[in-house]
């Protein structure tokens, strides 16, 4: 992946950082060039839907799908992309409901795309 955005560096992602030698400290991520692109994720779980946004599930905590891939959200942003709503599979494998899956990204797809 550091070489993919590496070779972005010339301009085709991005031109520089955002950070100037005015402003060494700040804007950083923000030199992106693709400001009218758009990205989605598309996920999926082992774990179900109930494991996530929820304080007393013990592994993720309260955090969200997103909270979980925000490495993957901050790599798009730094060339400025903007996010459309994730897709997620959930409890693929002990209780996989294939069809609605299917039907549920399908949908997905129509109202984002």
């Amino acid at each position: 992946m550091d070489e993919v955005f590496t070779a972005g560096m010339g301009g085709d992602l991005c031109l520089f950082d955002g950070r100037t030698e005015a402003e060494p400290k700040k804007n950083y991520g923000t030199g992106g060039v693709l400001k009218d692109s758009k990205y989605m994720l598309s996920l999926t779980f082992n774990a179900p839907e109930e494991s996530f946004n929820d304080d007393t599930e013990y592994l993720f905590q309260g955090k969200s799908v997103d909270d979980l891939m925000f490495h993957m959200h901050a790599n798009f942003r730094f060339f400025g992309m903007q996010a459309l709503p994730t897709f997620a599979a959930y409890d693929v494998m002990k209780n996989a409901d294939i069809d609605n899956d299917f039907a549920r990204f399908e949908a997905h797809l129509n109202e984002y795309f």
